[in-house]
């Protein structure tokens, strides 16, 4: 989970002093350092959820080693309306099958494709056409396209 908490100035400069405290602490550092950690996490915003699985080279199990209720948090996930995204380094055909079987598409929406792009043009012409039905489509976008969106352009 990656998350945030916004602290005032004033309110950081008292933590370090704890947290200064706390790592000079000679009986009880890692207790005490740790301690002063768990105290800024409070009352965060989460920001995103992530999972990194060990060996991304072996698809089959991979896919195996999907647990039972992934797909069910992944849809408790959207349900709350919050947005779901899947980064791979994956060919597209095997990063589909690895979100149909995690559950990524509901029945009720159809994937829709960018890849092979050439152009920022073309890139930009396929986003629109996504964006017209956004909420009923999944994307699925190679790193061909996705580098040539995330590329500056300089006018």
């Amino acid at each position: 989970m990656i998350s945030q908490r916004l602290l005032e100035a004033n309110e950081y400069e008292a933590w370090a002093q704890r947290y200064d405290v706390a790592r000079a602490d000679m009986d009880n550092r890692d207790e005490a350092v740790r301690a002063c950690i768990e105290s800024l996490e409070q009352d965060m915003d989460l920001l995103c959820v992530t999972g990194v699985e060990g060996n991304p080279c072996k698809i089959i199990k991979l896919i195996d080693k999907l647990q039972d209720e992934v797909a069910l948090s992944i849809e408790a996930l959207r349900s709350a309306g919050i947005q779901i995204w899947m980064l791979t380094g994956d060919k597209v055909e095997t990063a589909t099958c690895i979100a149909l079987s995690a559950g990524f598409k509901s029945r009720h929406q159809q994937l829709f494709y960018i890849r092979d792009c050439t152009s920022l043009r073309e890139c930009e012409s396929l986003i629109g056409q996504f964006s017209l039905s956004a909420e009923k489509l999944v994307l699925m976008i190679d790193g061909q396209s996705l580098d040539l969106i995330m590329t500056p352009s300089i006018d």
